[in-house]
């Protein structure tokens, strides 16, 4: 289930009513004393702190209540997210109005966006695993469908709404029924038509849950610890999805995900809410800056001129995309940069792509980067020592011949070190467009492939190419696979995964198809293979934008990546129907760092006499890094 926006606001209505009415009363007494009441004002809306934002349209409702003059305009959108300091919404009108509303709309937009952040940071710890993070009834009294939309914009599944949605069968029904089978069989003769989920607390009692037929929709293991649940996964054996719920904490649920089960529930992130810090600054509407972010920018590329150039990846913010001079994927932009005589490369993108734009540049070339905390998640999921510790048990595992039995392959998506990595060990580089082709090329040099570290680009790929799933294995740190499975297998996958891409489910798929008849899929491989199978099309960004691009007037597409180029394929392509595959939408959180303001700052930090820290690479991994780099670029 999900939350839509009708139901959002037909919720939120009664709520924004008593609210209201416990805040305001009879009036606001210091504003209709001090303001004039024909007075003007303009708020801005600000993150205080870092966040993913949900409840816009509630916090719009809340203007519009207290006085239907006030002018309401979002600049994100609900499950973006933000950084320190940046513009959330503006208001604008009548002065007393805008005071009177400012409180009760704060105090819901921040305790949504507290949740839908709190929900973000489950999801992403458990990005590289198969599991999907769940919301409870632990829920704000009166609140649930505010709760539970919240809980969706940061990137999890809603659980039952309510008691009577779903049958539920946990310990006190069992222990008051006699048993489970008893508990199932009343629970269905009464309500036949609705899902059944039936929580267990021991593997006896999971096996009488197995043994109920019909199977049942879902089994709760509750308050297991992670051995059991190991067992637990390994008798279920796929026949019945399993929930995990108990003790789930954001230092328990990577642990929790990594024991197989496909749902973790948990009430953390609604029942212990800490708001995302927000407020409103209020200016008269004549006291606005006299020059912008955006006009500072542009001034300052202006004077830099041909000293400068701008690159932009897809999936950044339209304030900053305006600026670019090239617009792209990450190697691409990089070989842009190069290419051109710009003494400055400022790129505007994520660590790695600052890394290799700074291997690729020419002598005299200089690359930054506007924020160089942008990190990437996938990329973040392999770490040299882990590559070199899993090479060592690899070349173990082969009787010390990894160097002759298995080619190393990263993702473009990697740090240097990597890149490097497979530099010296004769292999290469790849990206989304082209992994095919370098698997081709590594095969032809070697037996196997070790690909890291996205494990579904490497798992889609490989199978595309006609190899078979059983030969292609997941490498797995903590227990690492045995001498023979190696032996057996052809691809040798790293457990990475983007935390974009990850966010998509089959569900999706099935569920924007019944929304929209006809309508052609298309995603990212950095998807899971069971939403790969089910789409219509499959490629990276550059061949997304290319399909959509080509379609004539009238096409329909449901567009399985990061939400920001959705968005903009959405602007620029209005005579088609394009929707984001998911209702959650996934932003890239670590893209979205760079802002027009950081651009800015870096732009003018470019004319002042102290120029910002550059990106730079040490130099012998620079040199092995290239090497592979050019392994790839042989390829193409």
């Amino acid at each position: 289930m999900s939350i839509t926006l009708e139901q959002l606001l037909t919720a939120a209505t009664p709520l924004i009513e008593l609210a209201l009415a416990e805040d305001i009363g009879p009036g606001d007494a210091t504003s209709q004393s001090t303001l004039d009441a024909a007075s003007l004002l303009h708020g801005r809306i600000v993150a205080k702190a870092p966040g993913v934002i949900a409840g816009l349209p509630v916090a719009e409702a809340v203007f519009r209540a207290v006085d239907s003059a006030l002018i309401f305009a979002a600049h994100v959108c609900d499950g973006q997210e933000v950084a320190t300091g940046e513009l959330v919404a503006e208001v604008s009108g009548p002065g007393p109005s805008l005071l009177a509303a400012e409180r009760t709309a704060l105090n819901f937009l921040q305790r949504m966006s507290g949740i839908a952040s709190a929900t973000r940071d489950f999801v992403d710890a458990v990005a590289t695993t198969r599991a999907i993070i769940l919301d409870t009834r632990k829920t704000l009294p009166g609140y649930r469908v505010l709760d539970k939309y919240a809980v969706s914009m940061g990137g999890a599944q809603n659980h039952r709404l309510s008691l009577f949605d779903m049958l539920m069968v946990k310990d006190n029904h069992t222990d008051g029924a006699g048993g489970i089978t008893p508990a199932v069989a009343r629970a269905r003769a009464a309500y036949p038509t609705l899902p059944i989920e039936v929580e267990v607390r021991t593997l006896a009692e999971l096996q009488e849950a197995l043994a109920i037929t019909p199977p049942l929709d879902r089994i709760m293991l509750d308050n297991m610890d992670l051995e059991m649940m190991r067992q637990a996964v390994a008798l279920t054996a796929g026949r019945v999805p399993l929930e995990a719920s108990g003790n789930v904490t954001l230092k328990t649920v990577t642990a929790i995900a990594q024991t197989g089960v496909d749902f973790i529930s948990t009430g953390a992130i609604t029942h212990s809410v800490i708001a995302l810090d927000l407020s409103m600054k209020i200016t008269k509407p004549a006291a606005a800056p006299a020059l912008s972010w955006e006009e500072r920018a542009r001034r300052a590329k202006a004077t830099l001129g041909n000293r400068l150039v701008i690159l932009g990846h897809h999936y950044q913010r339209d304030d900053v995309i305006q600026f670019a001079d090239f617009r792209g994927d990450s190697l691409k932009l990089a070989r842009d940069g190069s290419r051109t005589n710009a003494e400055y490369i400022v790129f505007c993108g994520v660590h790695f792509m600052a890394e290799v734009a700074a291997i690729l540049a020419k002598p005299g070339q200089h690359v930054y980067i506007p924020d160089r905390a942008a990190g990437c998640y996938l990329a973040e999921t392999a770490g040299r020592a882990q590559v070199e510790q899993a090479w060592r048990d690899l070349d173990a595992a082969l009787g010390g011949c990894a160097d002759v039995e298995i080619t190393p392959i990263t993702y473009v998506n990697s740090d240097a070190a990597l890149k490097a990595f497979c530099g010296k060990h004769g292999g290469s580089v790849c990206t989304s467009g082209n992994a095919a082709k370098v698997l081709a090329w590594a095969f032809a040099q070697r037996p196997r492939v070790f690909f890291f570290p996205d494990q579904h680009l490497g798992r889609n790929t490989a199978l595309a190419m006609g190899i078979p799933a059983e030969e292609i294995i997941l490498w797995t740190p903590h227990r690492p696979p045995s001498a023979e499975t190696i032996h057996n297998a052809k691809v040798v996958l790293w457990p990475g995964a983007c935390n974009v891409h990850q966010r998509f489910h089959p569900e999706d798929v099935v569920t924007v198809r019944e929304r929209h008849p006809g309508i052609r899929v298309i995603v990212h491989p950095e998807c899971d293979h069971s939403v790969v199978e089910l789409a219509d099309s499959v490629g990276s960004t550059t061949h997304i934008i290319q399909h959509v691009e080509a379609a004539p007037t009238g096409s329909a597409w449901a567009v399985g990546t990061e939400t920001r180029l959705v968005r903009r394929l959405q602007q620029e392509h209005p005579e088609q129907l394009i929707v984001p595959l998911a209702e959650r939408p996934p932003y890239c959180p670590t893209m979205g760092m760079v802002t027009l303001r950081k651009l800015t700052e870096t732009l003018e930090a470019l004319l002042a006499v102290d120029p910002p820290d550059e990106v730079t690479v040490e130099p012998e991994t620079a040199k092995w890094a290239r090497i592979a780099l050019e392994r790839m670029l042989d390829q193409s």
